[in-house]
């Protein structure tokens, strides 16, 4: 049976901007010789022949990460601009991956759904109190993992609390999670430097990121009223955009459960 307000989804961005470290090894006579994948221009170096892209995860070879790739002829990288979402072919060269062919997408693939219950956790919050997901039950919850060093997390994060701050009074709840194992002061001084409003929760061991089976950062999930997960978003977005704001709007616009709106009166 269809969900209502699950056709906003259609055109949701899962965008692939991560900043997970990887050193990657050709295996010599790998099985497959050629793979396609998806990712946003991060940077072009003509003088290099090199395209640096912010990757989603390229099956049997590589999870999402940022790298930068040389192609195979310098007559790729013209007209290629920083922040396209381009398809592109990786083959084998010796002991690297180079780029045989690499384009522009017309248009946003369709969003990576999920459905299943959000695992509830209580974990500590940079202000000092403690924040359990079940209690949010009822509102839309943007659950986003991140951390201080990740310069995709940096540049997403404005994004996600204007977001907050406009949809916050029509049920939209922000928590997210801090995944830096130093002290609080750095994660204090980030928040505050970007003046972020809504909630930071602190996992510094991690243990809710493998519950949740974060594989790169920034990751987000999103949670309906009834505390399903519905959206897995791996890598950076513009949380303003019209596909996104198009997509929380659609949430937002499923009624809260009759026993969800009873406890919020009753809180």
């Amino acid at each position: 049976m269809n969900k209502p307000g699950l056709h906003p989804w259609i055109r949701l961005l899962v965008s692939t901007a991560l900043c997970w470290h990887l050193h990657l090894a050709v295996v010599p006579g790998h099985a497959q010789s050629r793979f396609d994948g998806e990712g946003h221009v991060v940077a072009v170096d003509e003088s290099h022949g090199t395209v640096t892209l912010d990757h989603g995860p390229i099956s049997g070879l590589m999870p999402a990460m940022r790298m930068a790739f040389p192609v195979q002829q310098a007559e790729q990288l013209l007209g290629l601009q920083v922040g396209a979402l381009v398809r592109f072919s990786l083959q084998a060269r010796g002991l690297e991956w180079v780029i045989a062919a690499i384009e522009p997408v017309e248009d946003h693939p369709q969003p990576n759904l999920t459905s299943f219950p959000a695992p509830d956790f209580t974990l500590p919050t940079l202000s000092g109190a403690q924040v359990r997901l079940s209690d949010l039950r009822g509102k839309v919850v943007l659950l986003n993992f991140w951390v201080t060093w990740c310069g995709s997390c940096r540049a997403e994060m404005p994004t996600i609390d204007a977001l907050y701050r406009r949809y916050n009074n029509r049920g939209l709840e922000v928590l997210a999670i801090n995944l830096d194992a130093a002290t609080t002061s750095k994660v204090q001084a980030f928040v505050g430097e970007l003046g972020v409003t809504f909630r930071v929760g602190l996992d510094p061991s991690s243990s809710i990121a493998r519950t949740y089976r974060v594989a790169g950062l920034p990751t987000t999930y999103l949670i309906d009223r009834v505390g399903n997960v519905v959206v897995q978003e791996i890598g950076a977005r513009d949380w303003l955009d019209a596909v996104s704001r198009s997509a929380i709007e659609g949430l937002l616009q499923i009624p809260e459960p009759p026993q969800e709106a009873e406890r919020s009166r009753r809180d």
